[in-house]
């Protein structure tokens, strides 16, 4: 019996050299560049949402201090509540279900304060510093500085 070889294409000047496979896939330095070009993206967009985050928190608790202030203040006109003071209004408002206890938490979930300021009363959140008293505090519009 005779065994041939098999065939193998070899260069000549007619026929060029055979093709080397393609690579398949990608090398590990490749996949690493992708990786540190999707972390800075990635910091980068943290960053700017975080912006936006703290922004978004201070209007949502000036809006829910500025509801609770006008819901206090007309309960607190009411005949049937001339003299209270604010902790005796606002369970009336939560025992009514005009407003819910989470409804008087700020965004930073600290409870917001209510002060008798002449003859209103006044909603105080903290802040995001959390820290009444500071240059941060969020007041509700009527309150005055």
């Amino acid at each position: 019996m005779n065994k041939e070889k098999p065939h193998t294409p070899e260069a000549t000047p007619e026929t060029p050299a055979p093709r080397r496979r393609r690579q398949l896939g990608m090398t590990l330095i490749e996949i690493m560049v992708v990786i540190v070009i999707m972390g800075m993206v990635m910091g980068a967009v943290t960053v700017g949402v975080m912006s936006y985050l703290k922004k978004a928190k201070k209007k949502t608790t000036q809006t829910q201090v500025n509801r609770i202030a006008a819901t206090i203040n007309a309960e607190a006109a009411e005949p049937t509540n001339k003299g209270k003071d604010a902790k005796a209004i606002l369970e009336v408002l939560v025992s009514d279900g005009s407003l819910k206890k989470k409804d008087l938490s700020d965004a930073w979930g600290n409870e917001v304060r209510v002060e008798k300021v002449e003859k209103t009363f006044c909603v105080i959140s903290a802040g995001p510093d959390e820290n009444f008293g500071t240059g941060d505090d969020i007041k509700d519009e009527d309150c005055g500085e």
